[in-house]
């Protein structure tokens, strides 16, 4: 759904850049709630069972797709095309681009590859020591904390010194300050 409302609210702002992008999101998901609102106080839910369930599972196995290959250029650090296009321009630009893979990818494959790895060892731990299954469930469950915090220490650690030396340039892709959000 984050796709399609971002995808709404890049068509509102080609057309209409006067109005910022937060009103365009907030009027989608105000007039989206009021249909759901709608179906459900005129008791229309049993339409959702006429939808099979071929078509729900390959919608959900192709939103999980388009956002997994999505992410696939921020995870490499490339950059120069469109990450929003159709997945399959998407891989195609992907495989172009190899070669201008940077440093964001050491850091990204080898997080990724780190939660990976905690998953399955608190799995395999888990079966191995049922009286312990529970320990491992939620060491398994906090293994995204660990690895955020693990990151940023090491994004830290290298990227130290940029802040008091403004004409050095970060090692790899950093979000630096955080812009104040808007208020009224």
């Amino acid at each position: 759904m984050s796709t399609l409302v971002g995808d709404v609210v890049l068509q509102a702002q080609a057309t209409n850049p006067h109005i910022p992008p937060n009103v365009v999101a907030s009027a989608l998901a105000l007039i989206a709630g009021c249909i759901v609102v709608t179906i459900g106080l005129t008791r229309f839910g049993f339409i959702v069972d006429l939808i099979s369930l071929t078509a729900i599972s390959a919608y959900m196995t192709g939103s999980a797709l388009y956002i997994a290959v999505g992410q696939v250029p921020g995870l490499l650090g490339q950059s120069g095309y469109n990450s929003r296009d159709d997945t399959y321009l998407v891989v195609i630009n992907i495989l172009k681009h190899f070669n201008t893979t940077t440093l964001d990818a050491a850091i990204g494959l080898t997080a990724l590859t780190m939660l990976y790895i905690i998953r399955s060892a608190c799995k395999l731990a888990a079966k191995r020591f049922p009286s312990q299954q529970k320990t491992f469930f939620f060491i398994s469950t906090l293994r995204t904390v660990f690895v955020i915090l693990l990151y940023v220490l090491i994004s830290w650690l290298v990227n130290r010194n940029i802040a008091a030396n403004s004409s050095k340039k970060a090692k790899f892709a950093i979000l630096g300050t955080v812009p104040k959000g808007n208020t009224p």
